[in-house]
């Protein structure tokens, strides 16, 4: 494993370093990086529904969308993101859960500056009950990208303002909100540093923990390379944006385990014409290849069912099972005008 310095403070640079990363080294990487203010759209996300367009655009903040599904997370310059490229069977402990085992190197930095860090649930880093990390993953062949979010003394007040909060119908009937608290890291510190110096830890504790001996540094091609591909796609509208089609039916569900899955469907003579599946779930298949086996099928449970004998729902929503994906499509309701 290889640590990749990159000091750069532009989001889009950022995601299109891991992506350059990704695809053209050999090498397991690990990298810290620090955006300004952005926000950041899980892959399967509806970017309009999860940000205050308005603010965002007022408080000039940039908004992208990552490699990885999950959740739509905020950064400033009081946050830090740290990302893991490896091969699937590389290095690191061997955990059930697959996030945790990249979330460790974070939770035991964090103890041992005292911080009562603990990874719960599945991809979230607490601290008394409080999420600080939210974690995704990306999977390309072979490899896996992991990248977290670290909030260390972000802006809550922003944070609150540029993200959109909704209301979801919960399947756990126990949930009884939608937004998890949150919380800054440096509130929990023991002896107080700025993020340059906890920055510098986290970096040499990771380090140390995976005998990392390469310290490497962008060339000039790398840099043009990336910026390539920050400007030929992670800084598009179509990427970021992309074209939101008018459904007339929707339902939206948070299921345990699985996270938020947004159905929206146009029905024409009882036959599904338009299918558009969103939220804040992870997957290793594209989205839009469930989407188009299910395009012109009858709106119908049994016809579903047959659709649907051969496919199996995890390859493309991480947790859930075709029973309840089907009573999703099947309970959608009509948008109000």
């Amino acid at each position: 494993m290889i640590y990749v310095i990159n000091n750069s403070n532009d989001p889009f640079f950022n995601h299109a370093a891991e992506k350059y990363l990704m695809d053209n080294f050999d090498e397991e990487v690990f990298m810290l990086w620090i955006n300004r203010p952005s926000i950041l759209i899980g892959k399967n996300q509806n970017t309009l529904s999860e940000i205050n367009i308005n603010y965002v655009k007022e408080n000039d903040i940039s908004v992208v969308r990552r490699l990885s599904g999950g959740g739509t997370v905020y950064n400033d310059l009081g946050d830090m993101n740290y990302t893991f490229i490896t091969y699937r069977d590389g290095v690191g402990p061997k955990v059930e859960n697959g996030f945790e085992r990249f979330a460790l190197p974070v939770v035991n930095a964090l103890q041992s500056l005292g911080v009562n860090a603990v990874f719960t649930g599945r991809n979230d880093i607490t601290i008394d009950g409080k999420k600080f990390s939210g974690n995704a993953q990306y999977f390309q062949k072979d490899k896996l990208l992991h990248h977290g979010t670290l909030l260390y003394d972000c802006d809550m007040s922003k944070l609150a303002q540029a993200l959109k909060s909704k209301p979801i119908k919960f399947i756990d009937k126990s949930v009884k909100s939608v937004g998890s608290r949150v919380t800054n890291i440096l509130d929990h510190m023991e002896t107080k540093m700025n993020l340059a110096d906890f920055r510098e830890y986290l970096k040499n504790y990771v380090i140390k923990t995976y005998n990392i001996k390469t310290i490497y540094e962008f060339t000039e091609n790398d840099l043009r390379q990336i910026e390539k591909i920050s400007r030929e796609l992670f800084e598009t509208w179509e990427w970021n944006y992309g074209q939101s089609p008018v459904y007339t039916l929707k339902n939206e569900l948070k299921y345990p385990g699985v996270g938020v899955v947004e159905y929206n469907v146009n029905v024409e003579g009882g036959f599904i014409k338009e299918l558009s599946l969103t939220g804040d779930f992870f997957g290793e298949g594209e989205i839009r290849e469930l989407e188009e086996k299910i395009l012109n099928s009858k709106h119908d449970e049994n016809d579903l069912n047959k659709v649907l004998s051969k496919v199996n729902i995890d390859d493309y929503i991480k947790g859930l099972s075709k029973e309840s994906f089907i009573e999703g499509i099947m309970n959608i309701e009509r948008v109000n005008d």
